[in-house]
């Protein structure tokens, strides 16, 4: 019996590849500059494009499929009655944000003698005899980025469930809950997908090669070809799992009768490459003291990746997990899994958003917190100033309101839940929101204190309206206002470890609205 492979094209990868690599340098809204005086002509040192990008994004699109888009060609199958077809399945695998990227700097010296005040069809042939039909296909990297290209759809759309209104108090000492929650999206699918998942899970988790379904369940190529690519793009523990799939079906029905399961690695270095990633995050984990709250956990998790982890697209795991705990290297597909991968082993509920920012392609998280679900992004955490890396918070705990400012959420089956509190923003908890310009000044003050104190690098706040942030900006940064200048000025006197005043780095971000000073210390 003649056997025929058909492979039709990835829709995305060539697009994806050679247009996205352009995007990261791209200007981020995170800008950061020196305050000038008002006494002098403003200046502005050359800026190389690295130094541009801000927490810009480097994409990239990797074919997992070993033949070309247009190639056919014949094959012969295990057995007679089974045709091989093979047709490429668009996977999410996102990219994201390089960390330690300098912000934008303008650098100008300030004269010793300036004033205080100054300043991403298959078809299948039919026969007369019911015959079933291996379907293989390959799973593209492109849907990482949020962009499914493929006719796959989910049978249902789901609702938040009510569950969601329960509240508790974030900030209340945490108690570590069962581990091994589903994802988000487990709860919002059909009785089909829903037994497909189930059965596929089974089999994955016991490392088996091959899963049966029964008939009666009448399960089509698409419902398959759904739930794999849910489970490789939501299952964040599945870091094993190849983008191969290879399914049979019944020409006559066009059922799925049963499906072959391909690994990335053998069973002995699944196990090995586990081992190490369950020492890393259980080292982490044993960081949570009997006093840390939910919302501490979960800064604990964030501080961790920002500070210990490198972006790297250029490592063979930089979009899974055992990239972001054993090689410390990953791109945002990477931090937004660790993320998910940590909370869920203490039972904290999390998700794995994909999206754009700034027009790239992009993967982030959506945490539970006290009830309250609030976006955070792990990949803009570490960003490096003229003065060296910290931790930035602009993007932990956020609304839906203000992440949609940067960012644009790709369209699912099923429905993310609302993002409306603000109660476990990192400014809001902190008592750094400022309302008006009096504020602003207060604050940032009292910021560049405490910032002395341990000497940390970076004094900052957040302003509650465009308005006040406009504001601020003007009068803080605009040289014929300058009034950074003073308020490092007259905070020096009382500051523990001395810092200098002759060029001031600050970083604005129309964005998120927060505002920075950054303190480069003379001991």
């Amino acid at each position: 019996m003649k056997k025929h492979i058909r492979i039709l094209p990835l829709a995305l990868t060539a697009l994806l590849y050679s247009g996205l690599m352009s995007a990261c340098d791209t200007n981020s809204a995170d800008t950061e500059g020196t305050v000038l005086s008002a006494a002098v002509t403003e200046q502005t040192a050359p800026v190389s494009t690295a130094e541009k990008t801000t927490s810009a994004e480097q994409t990239t699109s990797v074919s997992s499929s070993e033949t070309s888009p247009a190639e056919t060609s014949e094959t012969t199958a295990a057995q007679e009655e089974y045709t091989a077809t093979t047709t490429p399945l668009s996977v999410p695998e996102v990219t994201g944000t390089p960390t330690a990227v300098p912000e934008t700097e303008q650098t100008t010296a300030v004269p010793k003698t300036a004033a205080a005040g100054s300043s991403e069809t298959r078809d299948t042939e039919s026969r007369s005899v019911p015959k079933e039909t291996t379907i293989q296909s390959s799973l593209t990297e492109e849907q990482v980025s949020g962009q499914s290209e493929s006719v796959i759809s989910q049978e249902t759309t789901g609702t938040v469930s009510e569950t969601a209104a329960v509240t508790y108090d974030p900030y209340a000492p945490f108690t570590a809950k069962e581990s091994g929650l589903r994802p988000y999206s487990y709860d919002f699918i059909g009785e089909k997908s829903l037994y497909i998942y189930d059965a596929l899970m089974t089999a994955i988790e016991q490392k088996k090669t091959s899963v049966k379904f029964s008939s009666v369940m009448n399960l089509t190529s698409e419902d398959y070809c759904a739930v794999y690519q849910q489970i490789y793009n939501d299952e964040c523990s599945m870091f094993y799992l190849d983008t191969k799939m290879q399914y049979a079906v019944n020409s006559a029905t066009k059922n799925v009768a049963s499906a072959n399961i391909f690994y990335r690695y053998s069973n002995d270095e699944i196990e090995r490459m586990q081992s190490v990633i369950d020492s890393e995050a259980d080292r982490v984990i044993a960081m949570i003291t009997p006093d840390m709250s939910e919302y501490d956990v979960v800064k604990l998790f964030y501080d961790y990746l920002a500070e210990n982890v490198v972006y790297d697209e250029n490592t063979d795991n930089c979009r899974d997990i055992y990239g972001v705990f054993a090689d410390k290297k990953a791109i945002c597909g990477g931090y937004a899994k660790a993320m998910e991968y940590l909370c869920s082993k203490v039972g904290i509920e999390a998700i794995t958003i994909t999206g754009d920012a700034d027009g790239v392609p992009h993967m982030w998280n959506m945490v539970r917190l006290g009830g309250e679900w609030y976006h955070i992004d792990p990949t803009y955490a570490v960003t490096e100033s003229k003065v060296g890396p910290y931790v930035r918070y602009d993007y932990f705990c956020v609304t839906d309101e203000v992440i949609s400012r940067s960012r644009t959420v790709y369209e699912q089956d099923y429905k993310y839940p609302e993002a409306s509190s603000e109660l476990c923003n990192y400014y809001v908890k902190n008592g750094l929101v400022a309302d008006n310009w009096e504020d602003v000044k207060q604050m940032l003050t009292n910021q560049v204190l405490e910032a002395s104190k341990e000497k940390r690098l970076v004094a900052e706040i957040q302003c509650s309206s465009k308005e006040t942030y406009g504001d601020a900006v003007y009068k803080l940064f605009d040289r014929t206002q300058a009034q950074a200048i003073p308020i490092m000025q007259n905070a020096l006197p009382e500051a523990e470890n001395k810092y200098q005043c002759e060029n001031i780095s600050y970083s604005q971000d129309p964005n998120t609205y927060v505002i920075k000073l950054f303190l480069e210390y003379t001991d």
